[in-house]
């Protein structure tokens, strides 16, 4: 059964809409084989099963680079959002990525697995172009046992360090994403922890630290309790208008965010690593300002992006307070994905994205929606200035 194109568009919430710039995903795949327990995808897509290719993914491609044909710059797409692009059979990811070398589609391709020799070629070739940002997802220093537990296929984490070393080596831009960062695991040894991206030859580093289902909080707690104190403290809902007590779905508390995100940040910037947060709006922390969170500033080739709540936080930071229509102001001046610009693109990707725009319009009308989402930020007097509680 053929998909519409629109499928391939991340759908509006208070988090994407507010905070995500890389929303178009190039699914390869109905479901992911790896298992993990912590997985996100169970949300959308329901448990983990048989993976099924989903061909739709060559008509995606072929619409991206008719739009690159034209001269008109594309946000890139993501291998993937809800499984890994390289577990077996592999083949079709082999096929997409091929093709989005041959049209210029840029790309950013996630993955936990150590890819096959024929993988790893097309994206040296897609660097090459300036067409790849290579992100390794990784949230340990080492295989302690319970990295087994919670990513029982997935490769050991030895074996990504290899993979970051090896695509370093060949020139392709390549990011860890600590994902998730979870407390008593990823937390351990922080100095060690990035010691070894660093040395692999990582360009940056991306954290997004674990939200839960409320009723398994208690096999967290169970596993790292006793390598973190956080297990004892009130976590945080993760819906931003849901009260914590009534939250389905709940996150690390904020104390703990930024106590963990500064350590990271600091010690990232020592060795000369770029690091970012993933929907966590801790943008203060961010370093340097030039760099989006998914570090598709690496690209060499034209790239767009949605605007974000980031956009007001620059402008904010730029100028020592911003209004919310500033955003739109800069959006334009920077050319970005919004308002008439949204013409040029075919209906199927300019409908998705002004319907994150309208999203993100409701967003700013609602200053405390927006300290939730960006903590670095305050609304004083009708402006939005930096949060000095958190420097």
């Amino acid at each position: 059964m053929m998909v519409k194109l629109d499928y391939f568009i991340i759908g509006t919430s208070s988090h994407v809409s507010g905070l995500c710039h890389s929303i178009i995903r190039g699914e390869v795949f109905t479901t992911c084989s790896l298992g993990c327990v912590y997985c996100y995808a169970r949300w959308y897509r329901g448990p983990h099963g048989s993976p099924k290719p989903i061909f739709d993914v060559f008509r995606l491609i072929k619409a991206l680079g008719k739009l690159v044909e034209n001269d008109i710059p594309v946000t890139p797409v993501r291998f993937s959002a809800l499984s890994d692009p390289f577990q077996p059979p592999a083949k079709i990811t082999l096929k997409a990525l091929k093709l989005a070398y041959k049209l210029k589609v840029p790309a950013i391709v996630n993955t936990k697995l150590y890819p096959s020799e024929k993988h790893f070629k097309v994206l040296e070739d897609l660097a090459s172009e300036g067409l790849l940002v290579l992100q390794v997802s990784i949230n340990a220093e080492k295989d302690a046992n319970e990295v087994r537990i919670l990513e029982p296929s997935a490769s050991p984490i030895e074996e990504r360090l290899k993979l970051v070393e090896k695509a370093s080596e060949v020139g392709i831009p390549t990011v860890v994403r600590i994902q998730p960062l979870i407390p008593g695991l990823s937390d351990r040894d922080v100095e060690n922890f990035l010691d070894e991206i660093a040395w692999a030859g990582a360009r940056m580093v991306i954290i997004e630290f674990l939200r839960v289902e409320r009723e398994n909080f208690e096999f967290y707690k169970r596993l790292f309790s006793s390598y973190s104190e956080v297990y004892s403290k009130e976590w945080e809902s993760y819906l931003p208008r849901t009260s914590s007590e009534k939250a389905p779905l709940i996150q690390v508390p904020l104390e703990y965010k930024l106590k963990t995100a500064e350590l990271f940040a600091t010690e990232s910037k020592r060795r000369g690593l770029a690091f970012t947060m993933c929907k966590e709006g801790l943008f203060n922390l961010h370093d340097p300002k030039t760099i989006d969170c998914c570090g598709m500033g690496f690209l060499e080739v034209k790239w767009t992006r949605k605007p974000t709540l980031w956009d007001l936080y620059l402008e904010a930071y730029e100028k020592g307070n911003a209004r919310a229509e500033d955003l739109w102001e800069r959006c334009e001046r920077e050319g970005l994905l919004c308002g008439e610009r949204l013409k040029l693109y075919p209906s199927w990707l300019s409908k998705s994205f002004k319907a994150h725009e309208k999203r993100l319009k409701s967003i700013l009308k609602k200053p405390e929606l927006i300290e939730k989402l960006v903590p670095a930020l305050k609304y004083r007097e009708e402006h939005y200035v930096i949060n000095e509680l958190l420097n």
